[in-house]
């Protein structure tokens, strides 16, 4: 007697997508949004309209253009390993210069 297959779904996780926008990067420009909103809104008072636009607009504009250069339909953590290799060096590869023999370079010591 055998059992029969039970499906679990478990490959079928997702973050889904609103608007074309993958899993969480939506709240990223939400939050983007908001924040550009309320700055110009700060400045309207004392700004002419044209400079709290391009002031405002910059924090969406500069999220966007990180999300949909290194997020949006890249492997997870993409952005932060390509962030991590260009500042601390090469990450994961053998050092360039390496001794013959380990043994041997620690023997006189």
């Amino acid at each position: 007697m055998s059992r029969g297959v039970i499906p679990t779904h478990a490959g079928d996780d997702s973050d889904g997508k609103i608007w074309g926008v993958e899993g969480i990067n939506i709240l990223f420009l939400l939050g983007s949004g908001m924040i550009g909103l309320g700055l110009a809104l700060m400045l309207s008072h004392s700004h002419d309209p044209a400079s709290c636009v391009v002031i405002g607009a910059m924090p969406f504009a500069v999220t966007a253009l990180y999300i949909f250069t290194l997020r949006q339909g890249k492997p997870k953590s993409f952005d932060t390993d390509l962030l991590e290799s260009l500042l601390c060096g090469s990450g994961w590869t053998a050092p360039r210069k390496q001794h013959r023999n380990p043994l041997h370079t620690h023997a006189g010591s």
